[in-house]
């Protein structure tokens, strides 16, 4: 049996007094249900050649609010939970429904990055998508999160955020509620669904109150492709296609009739299918194609006038923000100064300005996890302080590596704002010195765990120029000595301190500038493998200035 989709079920909520007009465009709907069982398996088979798995995976008809977390127990969270109760009591493109009471939340950060999470709190909801909401107060505002995951694959699809927001007061603040809550729906990409069609009569649920207007052409398109943030995950995107266009032949507050002017194939638009474009983006009227005019300006003064225009024109593709990793190089100059303690004379030495090279890289996990490489490489030379030694002239080559865990604690709920780190790995550090006869200095090398504890601060309101500061612990250090041992045991302490200034160059360049401090110590006890001597201590210094640059991609 053939069912009319135009049945009243379908229009509970906009339901009003019955008017001649309206009765005469339902009966005139209803009337193709005459069609031939055959016409109808003909459309149905030409309308599943355009079935699209995303599009109906985008399609949102319920809507579920999570509890709403906050960081003042509860003093934000319970009314913005209920102010968001009821816009979307009011929004009639969407239906409340209502989650278990006992649900038990990550943060909104949390859920980002763990889709099987959200599937499995939400799997006994009955909803399409759930709305998570984080409130926070610091001591530069109150920020508030807006999240709205998709129940199928417990992905983000859109994201709100108000940062820093200088006023506290509760009412104020379900204001910009309000506020996020309409730019996130704006957000949702397309802006009303096709609920259902006979013949090519079509019902909407858009109405004036969307801004739809009598006579009006709308477009019906398709969504077949999503692309989503690299690193956050959140929807950047979606790639269409047009399948028709359907005029408005009556229209109420919240809901719309029209017929099918055009489409693809026929049968083609369907029950579900998106309305798009409704908020056309338009341009002023250029007067000429070199001229600034009332148009703006010249096209040629575009940053993208190479795509056509001018001599040799090259591709111009916009820039993406980074979202994996970085990596760096650095160069300087430090000094160096080694100071040993020996049972028949103290030994000092300096090298007041030796070169140095560094690099790093970085592969950004997510917004908290992050793994880090360095090597560092310097050499310098100096005078042999021990009585009857030879060489007079000692090279001393500095080698030093670190292989980190780095866990990011975000500030501002921003990667690239204010925040600190916690650094946790293997570092190995060796200076190699020339052998002398009899031996002065031996080739030193200190390895063990490393705890570092980082912090970097944005400090214009671009995220432009940024300030840092990292203190780094040895934890366990040993020591290996060659070719002789300085004495039977040793005890080690190794410290970095590092300050550093970093400039934004483009979206994917920095410039970096550094002073580091290290210091490396040891006390000796019991008798070494010298000739006829043994070592009490040793300690060597280093401080050095670096500059260089940083690629993110």
């Amino acid at each position: 049996m053939h069912t009319c989709p135009m049945a009243p079920q379908r229009h509970a909520r906009a339901r009003a007094p019955l008017d001649w007009t309206r009765l005469l465009f339902f009966v005139a709907s209803c009337a193709v249900c005459a069609a031939s069982p055959t016409e109808v398996v003909a459309q149905e088979q030409q309308a599943s050649a355009y079935f699209s798995q995303t599009d109906a995976d985008l399609t949102i008809r319920k809507v579920a609010i999570f509890p709403v977390t906050d960081n003042l127990d509860g003093i934000y969270a319970r009314p913005i939970e209920g102010q968001l109760t009821e816009l979307i009591k009011t929004y009639h493109q969407w239906d409340l429904a209502e989650p278990s009471s006992t649900l038990d939340l990550g943060s909104p950060a949390d859920l980002e990055e763990s889709p099987d999470e959200v599937r499995r709190i939400g799997a006994g909801v009955e909803a399409d998508a759930f709305l998570v909401t984080k409130v926070s107060k610091g001591p530069n505002g109150v920020t508030i999160k807006l999240n709205l995951f998709m129940k199928h694959d417990g992905k983000l699809l859109v994201q709100e955020i108000l940062k820093d927001h200088p006023r506290f007061e509760v009412n104020e603040l379900k204001a910009q509620v309000k506020l996020l809550f309409a730019k996130l729906v704006r957000r949702i990409p397309y802006d009303g669904l096709i609920l259902s069609r006979q013949g090519n009569r079509v019902t909407l649920n858009l109405g004036a109150s969307d801004g739809l207007a009598q006579n009006q052409m709308v477009t019906v398109v398709q969504i077949i492709k999503t692309n989503r943030h690299p690193k956050f995950n959140f929807l950047v995107s979606t790639e269409k296609e047009i399948l028709g266009r359907v005029k408005i032949l009556k229209i109420e507050d919240t809901m719309s009739f029209g017929a099918v002017i055009s489409e693809l194939d026929k049968g083609v638009i369907r029950k579900f299918h998106k309305i798009s474009g409704l908020d056309q983006v338009s341009y002023p009227e250029p007067d000429e194609l070199t001229g600034t005019g009332e148009g703006g300006s010249s096209l040629l003064d575009r940053d993208d006038s190479q795509i056509s225009f001018g001599k040799n024109p090259n591709e111009w593709v916009p820039v993406r923000p980074p979202a994996f990793g970085a990596v760096g190089l650095k160069a300087g100059f430090g000094t160096y100064n080694v100071s040993m303690a020996l049972t028949s004379e103290n030994l000092e030495a300096k090298s007041s300005l030796y070169p140095s090279i560094g690099i790093f890289g970085e592969l950004w996990l997510n917004q908290n996890w992050t793994v880090r490489a360095e090597l560092e490489q310097g050499v310098g030379s100096t005078s042999n302080p021990k009585s009857g030694s030879t060489p007079s002239e000692l090279n001393h080559q500095l080698t030093k590596y670190s292989l980190m865990m780095v866990y990011n604690f975000l500030l501002r709920d921003d990667f690239f704002g204010p925040k600190l780190q916690v650094r946790t790995g293997f570092t190995r550090y060796q200076v190699f010195v020339d052998d002398s006869t009899p031996t002065a200095f031996t080739t030193t090398t200190y390895s063990g765990l490393l705890l570092g504890l980082y912090g970097s601060l944005p400090v214009t309101e671009k995220k432009d120029w940024y300030v840092g500061a990292g203190l780094n612990m040895v934890m366990f250090p040993g020591l290996e000595e060659k070719p002789v041992s300085s004495a039977a045991t040793d005890k080690n302490s190794i410290n970095d301190f590092t300050l550093w200034v970093e400039k934004k160059l483009s979206e994917n360049l920095h410039a970096t500038a550094s002073l580091d401090f290290s210091l490396y110590s040891t006390s000796f006890t019991g008798t070494g493998t010298r000739s006829g001597e043994s070592a009490t201590s040793l300690s060597q210094r280093h401080q050095r200035l670096t500059g260089g640059i940083i690629y993110m991609f």
